[in-house]
């Protein structure tokens, strides 16, 4: 398999079916007879799991998997993750605001690299969003050292590398770790510009306040240990 795009959905019945098939259109184009679309529903209370559904019962290409509840978007990508097959693994929101096209460039800076970041340049989200994301990524990037701006953005792995990380995380921490894990061991990453546009639809998931609390100790202890290994 040489590509797969991961969609993680929850409650995103206006926009699945449209992102789930542009990208299968996409993937056609750029790995031909050679892609797979996985969408994890997250006990979506709405039909967007029938969405899927119908669209996979007519498209090859197409997988839905489902977790029975809610559990967040940390535990919906690690299973996505373990799902994908292809030799490059790519993650897209089914909200639709990174545009299908983004895949295109990401995909052509490709050769080389263990991952491909997808700079949302300007980001379309509201004011303390924006503000709470660049915070988040300011001090990820000054603390590790990190070479790309918009860490929590829509990826690109080379299937291999991802698989090598054993992500600990259990908040939103776990995409950085994945990324500072990639950085120390000195693998290639190159970051590329991708439009990025209004949600139109949904309402956003932003970070509750426990999930906000866990990734703060998260990360905490990652410094901290970080810390303890440069006094030894």
């Amino acid at each position: 398999m040489k590509l797969s795009i991961v969609v993680p959905a929850y409650n995103e019945e206006s926009t699945v079916g449209g992102v789930v098939r542009a990208h299968v259109d996409l993937g056609r184009r750029l790995a031909p007879g050679d892609v797979e679309v996985i969408v994890c529903d997250d006990g979506s209370t709405d039909p967007t799991p029938q969405r899927v559904a119908h669209i996979a019962a007519e498209t090859p290409e197409v997988r839905l998997i489902r977790n029975e509840r809610n559990t967040g978007i940390p535990a919906t990508m690690k299973r996505l993750y373990a799902e994908a097959r292809g030799e490059w693994v790519y993650f897209t929101p089914a909200d639709g605001q990174v545009p299908v096209g983004a895949l295109e460039p990401m995909w052509n800076a490709r050769e080389g690299m263990a991952l491909v970041v997808g700079q949302r340049v300007p980001r379309r989200d509201p004011v303390t969003r924006v503000v709470i994301a660049e915070l988040y990524s300011g001090v990820l990037r000054r603390v590790f050292r990190l070479p790309v701006k918009d860490i929590d953005s829509v990826k690109l792995y080379r299937g291999d590398d991802l698989r090598s990380v054993n992500v600990r995380s259990r908040s939103n921490f776990f995409e950085a770790e994945i990324l500072i894990t990639l950085h120390r061991r000195r693998r290639p990453i190159i970051e590329v510009v991708v439009e990025h546009r209004p949600r139109i639809a949904g309402v956003p998931k932003g970070v509750t306040p426990a999930s906000a609390l866990l990734a703060i100790s998260e990360v905490t202890r990652f410094m901290l240990s970080d810390f303890v290994r440069g006094r030894r």
